[in-house]
């Protein structure tokens, strides 16, 4: 046991004392690269069930609703994954909590490919949901460990393995269930988060004692981060209105390419979200300018793609060019906005950055939700156009929230460089 191992950890530092990071440790060149592809693997899990449900149906003789539930259940557990865990890395060393949080979601996952019926297989994808969080560890951690000149695109590039997860595993997942069944794909899934896992965890530097606090005294810090720092609260309120605006109509497109005037079969329309790769190419040029100029002139334009998205959106109803050029830009902006948004909280709250993600990711979530409730009940209101008018009103309270978070960039530039 080395000394840092029984040492006493440092009393936990203050928050939004926009702290100066400390030198980090050597990293191994290919850590960055590893952590991405780990994000991947490990958020992937968490849409496995969507293009299973069928599967599901048939195989355990439940209904095609009835099965709806395991990726209620997923959604769920991510979000208390979110919540309870990922706060964990402000104060614990990451290495453990990651292979305890890895170890699990292997557990689970072939808890899953084994469930004998639908109220197991529920319940794995619950705790498969919770434990899979690694990518909201990550995201910090590469943050931190990042040169400061460089940290923004380290960030773009770990979010475009993150990214390319969630589209793949819809995609292969689908493919995989269709050769194997289902449970071919839970067994897949547990094979590539152990060796992703296992060679993040190898590559990972030694790590200092982290600061110490209660675990209750965690949670509760929470709500006073989102109180003392104003960045973070920008960011809530800019990502959280652009992600309810992406989430409003990716929440019911599949309801208008499914119908006239397109009439795709659900097969057709859901290769559409490929498109959604295309957030994942313009990514590493959004790092990069955020490195030289900062954060907010990617929020803008962002918000300004999202804009010119709802258009997009409103003439695409009928015709099929304008419907791929909204596809295309409104996940361009979501990528966009993401990164600069992390790269901001990460710049003001060192010291706290995975509490500060949580808080970030929680709010970003429970818009996305609403939102997506909000559209569903204004497309069986007002058809495509409502859904329309929904995100363009959430982009437009983005574009008011922008000028504030500029000022107090400007106010505090020692930070944000």
């Amino acid at each position: 046991m080395s000394d840092s191992d029984t040492a006493p950890a440092p009393a936990a530092p203050a928050t939004g004392s926009h702290a100066k990071d400390a030198p980090g440790p050597a990293v191994h060149p290919a850590l960055f690269l590893i952590m991405a592809v780990c994000s991947g693997a490990t958020v992937a899990n968490v849409y496995l069930a969507q293009p299973l449900l069928n599967l599901f149906a048939h195989s355990l003789g439940v209904s095609d609703s009835a099965a709806g539930i395991v990726v209620t259940c997923a959604q769920f557990g991510y979000a208390a994954g979110i919540l309870f865990l990922v706060p964990l890395g402000d104060v614990r060393r990451r290495r453990p909590l990651l292979t305890a949080m890895l170890a699990a979601t292997v557990l689970m996952l072939l808890l899953a490919a084994a469930a004998p019926g639908l109220s197991v297989l529920a319940a794995a994808a619950a705790l498969i949901g919770a434990a899979t969080v690694v990518p909201q560890v990550l995201v910090p951690l590469a943050s931190e460990l990042a040169p400061p000149e460089k940290r923004a695109s380290i960030v773009a590039n770990v979010q475009i393995g993150l990214m390319t997860g969630i589209i793949g595993s819809r995609v292969i997942g689908g493919l995989v269930g269709e050769a194997f069944g289902w449970r071919a794909v839970y067994i897949l899934a547990a094979v590539l988060t152990a060796l992703t896992g296992l060679v993040t965890l190898l590559l990972l530097p030694r790590e200092s004692a982290r600061p110490a606090m209660p675990y209750r005294g965690l949670l509760v810090s929470l709500p006073r981060l989102l109180r003392q720092e104003p960045a973070l609260c920008h960011a809530c309120l800019l990502h959280g209105a652009l992600f309810g605006a992406y989430t409003a109509t990716w929440a019911t497109l599949v309801l208008v390419l499914t119908n006239d005037p397109y009439g795709y079969s659900s097969a057709t329309a859901g290769l559409f979200g490929l498109l959604g790769l295309a957030g994942a190419f313009a990514a590493p040029w959004a790092g990069r300018f955020i490195d030289r100029r900062g954060a907010t002139p990617i929020i803008g334009a962002s918000l300004v793609l999202a804009l010119l998205s709802t258009g997009a959106y409103a003439l695409g109803g009928s015709t099929l060019a304008f419907m791929i050029a909204a596809i295309v830009l409104v996940n361009v902006a979501v990528q966009w906005s993401q990164i600069a948004n992390q790269a901001r909280i990460f710049a003001y709250l060192p010291e706290a950055r995975s509490r500060a993600n949580t808080v970030y990711m929680v709010a970003v979530f429970l818009s996305g939700a609403v939102s997506a409730a909000l559209a569903s009940a204004c497309y069986g209101a007002y058809g495509w156009s409502g859904v329309c008018v929904v995100q363009g009103v959430l982009v437009l309270a983005g574009l008011a929230v922008l000028p504030t978070a500029r000022r107090y960039d400007q106010q505090n530039a020692e930070v944000v460089g």
